[in-house]
């Protein structure tokens, strides 16, 4: 191809991407060019070179099918949909509900679109490699952008390889940010000279020559179409060349003259296939007896190469479409887009008429917009938010009246926000509020900016907008405004303690009080949920305890079709936690991980995940506990975030020291960056936990001196404090902890706290007589309690008295039982303290059984897999949970396998709590 003169270096490495695919590995490289770069020669010869041994997928993507949701993946997935019984069923419904094929009363998770795209990919590589081929990236509809953005993120083993190409600073960038990329840059002088000679048949002047190509800057198609501008004469310099010589909107003018002197009824044909989004040539054909032109109009264009017409229409280039399209009169493209909207009509696309409809109409249309109002909601039932957002915004310009306009505008921002585009959300609410906003409106508008800021990572602003929203709608739609408090509540807990003053959960409380529920209104969960929420942080835990025992009842009887469950079941964790009520925030952390995964709710599984986690962690699972914490982390990544945060408990408590340490970096520069200050309080939590098994008793007191209160969300690391602070001879600090205790446990009499009070008030006895009793208390309260952490700690602390009450017999039986507890568990730290105190007293500590060995140490990823592939989850449930391809998978197995020198899953569960990544 003359357009890859001098491009060796890029062709090879394109090569090495294909022959990676053959030996079995993905590959992913986005190509990165300004346009007429030559990204799109590359792709085509990436195309013809792979043509033998691959299975192709290729989207050539245009700017009229940006607002058009998952059109992308219609056009490269569709003709693969036979192979959906791969995939488990939630993942197959959702692309079921995206194409069409079903309908449901909510839209599909665009995750689960996503890892359902995933998997008919890698089961579509199954028979040989898949070579997936997006050009113009840039110009893609945001919910494709997402879905293959993710799918290139989860490639590792699979026989895949996906190139992208696209221009710099354009919209999508954000979704292919981070992915290998290749700059397609000018051609060097010398190769963009040679390549300007291949396409001129006559004489090329030196001097010329050296002009276009400094002029062009060494463009492939601007060398290519300036030769075909020019003249004879004027290439071999007889006459002057034009200033400037033509390059990109100049290009276009070019294009159009080129149009203009077509035939009328190929002219015709030509803007037909511009406006036309769905490129099908049946669309074309049905469409020219209305606007009269018929199959023989397109002969001039091809001889021409303006496009080619076979399984799509196909434009040389986009300038071509775009001088097409634009370069038109507006009555003209209107006729089109009217005869257009008769096919999509014919063909049973009611969308898409309404879609040509809103192009043809010229003069504000109450019915059209209507029409609009009508597909936007189709499409949202289908998860396109971004096609949504579009017909809603639309029907708003076609609407006269102008509260009904501010209406429009502000469902199609919050379509936008759905759609992950806080930028557009942003610029709806902006023309909106050009429109005099009633109360109402207003309020939704705020609602609206809240959500914007919670995508952009700012839970502070989302708060104080939230609050902005719930004042605004108090006395027009109470109970909308009582609704938004319940979700500013969830906001404020993210702030934590970065909230700034008003926005803080205190702040809530303030509002809801002042927005009280009248007589004769019934009660919702919501409401008492936000009652006791508001009791907890303006009258303290000693009023709001019922009340919040009250809201967990209620939220623990809602059905699960309930639409706020998930917000619900989420403050009824936090309630619990504040209660200290470790069996109850199992329970019900476990109910929202359960409906989260069977509704494949991304975000709500996400903060399952970590309360789930979390209670494992604090009973002593800390397996469990980490393979909660990796499906988080992976879920994470797979969005193209990060969570480091269970990684450091889990370190923490594995007695990983360092690896601790370089994680609490990370977690505080995370907190830093998106305010999330709710993080704050369980790295003091982390770092707690190093400096007792560490026996560093004053720097495990300050770590969490300021985490007394009521609504503390660690109440169960207050015996833990009491320890630090009586050890490191702060007894007034020990009392008054020690009080805090027995408060909490008057109200919440569970086996653990009752432990946790009677080991405390052991720490805190001057009489040695009272002590051991105590201490006796609390191992028979903690042999009750969730999990083996409370008791080992019982043992151990029991045992270090004794010691130091010379009673070194009786200290080793506990040492022991506290070591083999800790050991078994995986708590290494504590297992060394242990192991330290049963030294002092005389006993040779035994070698950790499960202490990692260096054979042991696996990626994260490999240890990811290890830890559930020994748990007796399939390689396919494997790939579900951790958002990868079963090859992936797979490959991940054979290298554990291979590290741990192993040869079954029955050995790989025999030593699953000494799996340990690197």
């Amino acid at each position: 191809m003359d357009e890859l003169f001098g491009r060796d270096e890029e062709c090879s490495r394109l090569t090495a991407v294909l022959d990676d695919a053959r030996r079995g590995m993905s590959g992913v490289l986005v190509l990165r060019g300004g346009p007429g770069s030559g990204k799109s020669a590359l792709l085509d010869h990436l195309h013809v070179t792979a043509a033998a041994d691959f299975e192709i997928m290729r989207f050539d993507a245009v700017e009229s099918e940006a607002e058009l949701g998952f059109a992308a993946l219609h056009q490269l997935l569709r003709p693969h949909l036979s192979r959906l019984s791969k995939l488990p069923d939630p993942q197959g419904d959702a692309l079921c509900q995206v194409f069409g094929l079903q309908e449901r009363t909510s839209p599909p998770d665009r995750f689960l679109v996503a890892l359902a795209a995933l998997g008919l990919m890698a089961a579509r590589s199954d028979d040989r490699p898949l070579l997936c081929l997006v050009d113009d990236a840039q110009w893609l509809d945001g919910e494709s952008a997402a879905v293959l953005a993710f799918v290139a993120r989860r490639l590792h083993a699979d026989s895949i390889t996906m190139v992208f190409s696209a221009r710099d600073q354009i919209h999508c960038v954000d979704h292919l940010a981070g992915l290998p990329e290749m700059a397609v840059v000018g051609l060097r002088a010398e190769a963009a000279g040679h390549l300007l000679e291949s396409v001129v048949s006559g004489a090329l002047d030196p001097d010329v020559r050296g002009r276009i190509v400094a002029s062009t800057g060494g463009s492939p198609l601007a060398l290519i179409e300036a030769a075909r501008e020019l003249n004879a004469d004027q290439l071999s310099g007889e006459a002057p060349l034009p200033e400037p010589i033509p390059l990109g909107r100049a290009l276009e003018r070019v294009y159009l003259r080129e149009v203009l002197a077509l035939p009328p009824q190929t002219r015709t044909l030509l803007l037909t296939s511009a406006a036309d989004p769905t490129s099908d040539p049946n669309v074309l054909w049905r469409a020219g007896p209305k606007l009269g032109f018929d199959v023989g109009a397109a002969a001039a264009a091809e001889e021409r190469f303006l496009l080619s017409i076979r399984e799509i229409v196909k434009f040389r280039h986009p300038l071509i479409r775009s001088a097409v399209y634009y370069g038109a009169p507006l009555a003209r493209r209107a006729r089109v887009h009217a005869a257009l909207a008769e096919v999509a009509a014919d063909l049973g696309a009611i969308d898409l008429r309404a879609w040509h409809l809103a192009a043809a109409a010229t003069d504000p249309d109450d019915d059209v917009a209507a029409e609009l109002d009508r597909a936007a909601v189709r499409t949202r039932d289908r998860g396109d938010w971004t096609g949504s957002s579009s017909f809603l915004s639309r029907a708003a310009s076609l609407t006269a009246d102008q509260s009904t306009r501010a209406r429009l505008l502000l469902k199609a921002a919050e379509a936008s926000v759905m759609a992950g585009a806080p930028g557009r959300a942003q610029a709806l609410l902006d023309e909106a509020a050009v429109h005099r906003l009633d109360r109402l409106s207003n309020g939704l508008a705020q609602r609206a900016r809240a959500r914007v800021h919670r995508l952009t990572g700012a839970p502070a602003a989302a708060t104080d907008a939230l609050l902005s929203a719930a004042r605004e709608l108090g006395t027009v739609d109470l109970r909308l405004a009582r609704d938004i408090l319940v979700e500013a509540l969830v906001q404020a807990q993210i702030s934590g303690s970065l909230a700034p003053q008003g926005a803080s959960r205190r702040g809530v409380a303030e509002a809801a009080r002042s927005l009280p529920l009248p007589a004769g209104m019934p009660a919702t969960t919501g409401d008492v949920v936000l009652e006791a929420d508001t009791a907890v942080h303006l009258e303290g835990l000693a009023g709001a305890g019922p009340l919040l025992k009250q809201a967990i009842k209620a939220v623990r009887h809602e059905e699960s079709t309930a639409p706020e469950l998930f917000q619900w079941l989420a403050a009824a964790c936090s309630h619990a936690t504040i209660l200290g009520d470790d069996v109850t925030l199992h329970e019900l952390a476990r109910r929202l991980h359960t409906e989260a995964t069977r509704q494949g709710a991304v975000i709500p599984l996400a903060l399952a995940l970590s309360h789930t986690a979390l209670s494992e962690l604090i009973a002593g699972h800390i397996t469990e506990s980490e393979r909660l914490f990796d499906q988080r982390a992976a879920l994470e990544e797979a969005r193209g975030s990060q969570q480091d945060l269970g990684a450091l408990l889990v370190a923490a408590w594995r007695g990983r020291f360092e690896e601790a340490r370089a994680l609490t970096e990370a977690v505080r520069e995370h907190v830093a960056r998106t305010g999330q200050g709710y993080q704050l309080v369980f790295l003091d939590y982390a770092r707690c936990v190093v400096e007792l098994s560490r026996c560093r008793y004053n720097e495990a007191y300050l770590s969490l001196e300021g985490q007394i209160g009521d609504t503390s969300q660690v109440k169960f690391a207050l015996v833990d404090m009491v320890e630090a602070a009586a050890r490191s001879g702060r007894r007034d600090e020990a009392l008054d902890v020690l009080e805090e205790l027995s408060r909490l446990t008057d109200r919440t009499p569970v086996p653990g706290l009752l432990g946790d009070l009677a080991r405390a008030r052991a720490l805190t006895t001057p009489d040695p007589s009272s002590a051991e009793p105590l201490y006796r208390l609390a191992v028979r309260h903690h042999e009750d309690a969730r999990g083996p952490l409370r008791l080992a700690r019982s043992h151990q602390l029991y045992g270090e008295w004794l010691r130091r009450e010379r009673r070194p017999k009786d200290a080793r039986r506990e040492l022991r039982t506290a070591y083999e507890l800790f050991d078994e568990m995986g708590a290494q730290g504590h297992a060394a303290r242990t192991a330290q105190e049963l030294s002092a007293a005389g006993a040779t500590p035994p070698r950790a059984a499960n202490a990692p060995g260096r054979g042991d140490q696996l990626t994260p990823q490999e240890a990811r897999v290890a830890h559930l592939a020994a748990g007796g989850a399939t390689n396919g449930e494997i790939a579900a949970q951790l958002y990868v391809s079963v090859h992936t998978v797979d490959y991940h197995l054979r290298k554990v396998f291979r590290k741990l020198d192993i040869h079954s899953r029955r050995e790989l569960a025999d030593r699953r709590d000494r799996i340990t990544s690197a």
